[in-house]
């Protein structure tokens, strides 16, 4: 009689339980990065549209800043183009073309745009900003200080700074070359591209107070070509870091410009209360011909900057666009359009 082997006790279940384990995590790896390419899809096509979207807003700008009239702290559209529009404030009596005219504020306040969707345009005139690649050795001390760098270092900036960006491996006294960057790096030797790049200099970026820097990063620019400042469309931080004066004393020079802009640098300094002139042959008052845009998205965190360069003269080209940078700050929410006032122009 013959006999069978009898079956192992509890072999069968643990083998479909592995093979079912093993098939539910192919399963959900599956479900993960199909959602995964679900949602960097869905990122693309948002980029895009927004792309679409802030390029036409961009294009508006660029034509009405190199058709329109610019005044002290604004373009004034509608009006009369003068010769010297972009060379500095014009001593000719205005001419009036009996058209409606509107001030766009060049101080970096958000107007609305609706292009197929909420859009929040800020346009800042870049002389009136902290320019890092022209300004001395006392306003680079007090920046530092402002970001929260300990005095030590905050007295070496603007030697790290020179080391940065010449060509040589010569170093300055209390600057930094290559050799002392160590395994960090080392510095450029070339000028500076973008604000952010001052962090990169030795020691400063681990000094700095990342929520000062947040606060003041928008009142930075990089524009070795351009030497005038504008006290007409400086922001709070600029002027206090620019004139070493105070929050108070920016503000009565910012509600006194809102009805009266400044005519010249005389008028400011005695509205502020101080005699800090960086350099007394810089135009003060009027903009530079340089303007720096910002666009965000009233739907996403997108957001799109550059800056606009007039070259009136130019033969080639009447305007430059460049610096253009696509951001995405994921924990930012969407553009506020609550305060935004109308944009109030559009290319005829």
């Amino acid at each position: 009689m013959a006999c069978s082997e009898p079956r192992r006790p509890g072999f069968a279940l643990p083998a479909v339980l592995a093979v079912t384990g093993v098939v539910t995590i192919v399963f959900l790896v599956a479900i993960t990065a199909l959602s995964s390419l679900q949602a960097e899809a869905a990122s693309a096509r948002s980029r895009v549209r927004f792309l679409q979207r802030a390029m036409t807003a961009e294009a508006t700008l660029a034509y009405m800043l190199s058709t329109e009239p610019f005044r002290t702290n604004a373009v004034l559209t509608g009006a009369p183009r003068n010769a010297n529009d972009i060379a500095g404030p014009s001593m000719a009596d205005p001419v009036v073309s009996g058209l409606p005219t509107a001030e766009v504020r060049l101080d970096g306040r958000p107007y609305l745009m609706d292009l197929q969707g909420p859009l929040t345009v800020s346009i800042q005139d870049a002389s009136g900003l902290i320019n890092l690649a022209r300004t001395a050795e006392p306003v680079h001390r007090r920046l530092a200080a402002r970001l929260g760098l300990p005095p030590a270092t905050a007295q070496t900036v603007y030697p790290l700074y020179l080391d940065y960006i010449d060509p040589d491996d010569l170093r300055t006294l209390n600057g930094a070359e290559r050799r002392d960057y160590g395994v960090a790096g080392g510095p450029a030797d070339r000028p500076m591209l973008r604000p952010s790049e001052w962090l990169a200099m030795k020691g400063v970026r681990d000094g700095v107070d990342p929520r000062r820097w947040n606060a003041v990063r928008q009142a930075l620019v990089i524009e070795p070509a351009m030497t005038a400042f504008n006290v007409n469309t400086a922001p709070a931080a600029a002027l206090e870091v620019m004139f070493d004066i105070g929050p108070a004393q920016a503000q009565a020079a910012i509600r006194r410009r809102e009805t009266t802009p400044f005519q010249s640098l005389e008028e400011f300094l005695q509205t502020v209360g101080s005699t800090y002139v960086d350099d007394p042959e810089r135009l003060y008052v009027f903009p530079g011909g340089r303007i720096v845009y910002e666009i965000r998205d009233g739907r996403s965190a997108w957001t799109w900057r550059g800056m606009i360069v007039l070259t009136p003269g130019g033969l080639v080209q009447p305007l430059w666009i460049k610096q253009t940078e696509l951001m995405e700050a994921p924990r930012r929410a969407a553009a506020d359009t609550t305060n935004a006032t109308r944009f109030p122009y559009a290319p005829h």
